[in-house]
C-alpha cells in the first residue's frame, strides 16, 4: 500500500472487495449479535440505537466515497487472485497477500465473537 494515492487510483482499490466485505460482515454480525443478546432490554435500546446509527453512518459515508470516487475514475480494481499471489507493502515491509487480509480481518472478526460470546453469557444468565 502506498502512502499517496496517484492520481487514477481508486481510494481503497489497492485491496480486493472481498476483504473490504470480510470487514463489513464481521461488523454486521456484531451488532446483529449485540441486538440478538441485549435487544430485548429497554435499557440497551438507545444504546444499540445509537451503536446502529453511527455503524451505518461510518459505512455509509466510506460506500459514498468509493461510489462517487469509482463514478469519476478508471483505475482497474484488484483481482482477487492477484492480490493472494502478490505481495502488499506495509509500514513493516512486504507481506503476501494471503496475511495481509488475515492480519485486516483478525480485529473486526474477535470483536464479532467477543460479542456473541458475551451475548450468550449474558441471555444464558438472565
Amino acid at each position: 500500500m502506498t502512502d499517496h494515492l496517484k492520481p487514477d487510483e481508486i481510494p481503497g482499490g489497492e485491496l480486493p472487495r472481498a476483504v473490504y466485505r470480510t470487514v463489513g460482515a464481521a461488523f454486521a454480525w456484531m451488532m446483529l449479535a449485540a441486538w440478538l443478546a441485549f435487544g430485548t432490554a429497554r435499557e440497551a435500546d438507545f444504546t444499540l440505537a445509537f451503536a446502529s446509527l453511527l455503524f451505518l453512518v461510518f459505512f455509509g459515508v466510506l460506500l459514498f466515497i468509493v461510489t462517487t470516487a469509482r463514478h469519476h475514475m478508471t483505475a482497474p480494481r484488484e483481482t482477487l487472485d492477484h492480490f493472494l499471489q502478490s505481495d502488499v507493502d506495509t509500514a513493516s515491509g512486504p507481506l503476501p497477500g494471503r496475511a495481509a487480509w488475515i492480519e485486516i480481518a483478525v480485529i473486526p472478526l474477535a470483536l464479532a465473537l467477543a460479542a456473541t460470546a458475551i451475548g450468550l453469557v449474558f441471555v444464558f444468565t438472565t
